[in-house]
């Protein structure tokens, strides 16, 4: 069991949030450390809260399963992974891609699945998620039987859950490579080495919106990770598009990924290793620019920082923006709120000494559900100004 400090339980029944923060436990069961799906106690008494893991060493202290003195029905864990997949079938995705358990918002904390065409990957987040593999293993060989099931081992969360297992295939086969389809454009991913757990399937609904309004524009594409959204916006009819990214390793798979799509205009599309902030300073104007840079801020000690270098950043591309041109800008940092990076863009307007219109506001792909009452869900978040 975890039992709470006193007066703590007012509180958590107020807010109904799904996490319980480790200033407000007192103590926990051997059980508990263990991993084990235990109860949550009062400060005093016997009757449970709710049920759910622990964490020891987290500031998310306990995560819960479910609500109430009763513990969830004992196959909790294979009936959440099943309307998982049905709502995913539900929503006719344009793609063989998608996320089929998005942790809290499909009421399993601390795992992410994610489906790569035939190949699933299991991202176990906390000790808890890793000791239930064997059930997520049957589970998702029973839901999806023709696909391999890769587990991506998250550095981060191994050293601070203490996880043991390693990266590689649960069942099958492979070289941790899987080609899939976005509508209707083809990409490579590589799962043991790309980022999250390999392609990043939040941005989908972005990427298509790319699409539609990229035609006969000169884009620019800031952070551009493996090219998704440059093969979109080419695909859409973009006269020319600018790919900037850091890291060598996915400016080749970009190049590899226009490769598997000769139907697109390879002529207008250029991939260019470098610094984003630097190549804002030197460019030409654009009429749409995309800025998707990863997270600036992963804890609020770094909050202060990284709200100075996303204006700077928003600031620049604004600048490089004609007069009635489009820019899509995201954050992907947890610790900036909505509120908080819709001022980081009226500043980075004003600083330009431009004005902006909101077209759009812009968020995760419905295959990434999250709970009303909880914020911290609520990660990735995007506009679509217009300049003048």
């Amino acid at each position: 069991m975890v039992r709470l400090h006193r007066g703590r339980e007012s509180l958590i029944g107020r807010l109904d949030h799904p996490w319980v923060y480790s200033q407000g436990i007192d103590s926990a069961s051997e059980e508990a450390h263990r991993g084990e799906l235990v109860p949550l106690l009062p400060a005093e008494g016997r009757q449970a809260i709710g049920w759910g893991f622990y964490s020891p060493r987290s500031l998310i202290g306990f995560r819960f399963v479910s609500r109430g003195e009763e513990p969830p029905a004992e196959r909790w864990l294979e009936e959440r992974l099943r309307e998982a997949l049905r709502l995913r079938r539900q929503l006719h995705l344009p793609s063989n891609a998608f996320r089929l358990v998005n942790s809290e918002g499909d009421g399993l904390p601390g795992l992410t699945v994610d489906v790569y065409n035939r190949t699933t990957v299991v991202r176990p987040l906390i000790r808890a998620m890793e000791t239930l593999i064997p059930r997520i293993l049957a589970a998702l060989r029973e839901l999806l039987p023709d696909n391999a099931v890769y587990l991506k081992r998250d550095e981060t969360a191994a050293r601070k859950e203490g996880l043991s297992l390693p990266a590689g295939y649960l069942y099958g086969a492979g070289e941790a490579v899987e080609e899939i389809e976005e509508g209707g454009i083809v990409f490579r991913v590589d799962l043991a080495r790309g980022q999250k757990s390999g392609f990043y399937l939040d941005q989908r609904d972005n990427r298509l919106l790319a699409r539609t309004i990229a035609g006969g524009s000169r884009v620019l594409n800031l952070f551009a990770y493996t090219g998704a959204f440059a093969l979109q916006a080419a695909a859409g009819g973009a006269r020319e598009v600018v790919s900037v990214e850091s890291s060598a390793g996915a400016v080749e798979l970009s190049q590899v990924n226009a490769e598997l799509n000769p139907g697109l205009p390879r002529e207008g599309l250029q991939w260019l290793k470098g610094d984003a902030f630097a190549y804002l300073e030197e460019c030409g104007p654009f009429e749409l620019v995309i800025v998707d840079p990863p997270p600036f801020a992963r804890r609020r000690v770094e909050l202060e920082g990284a709200l100075r270098g996303y204006v700077t950043l928003n600031r620049l591309a604004v600048q490089r923006l004609v007069p009635g041109g489009l820019l899509m800008s995201f954050s992907c940092s947890s610790a900036v709120s909505q509120e908080l990076m819709s001022k980081v863009l009226r500043d980075a307007v004003g600083q330009a000494g431009r004005r902006a219109r909101v077209l759009q506001c812009l968020e995760a792909a419905a295959d990434h559900p999250r709970l009303f009452n909880h914020p911290e869900g609520e990660y990735l978040k995007g506009w679509l100004l217009e300049l003048w």
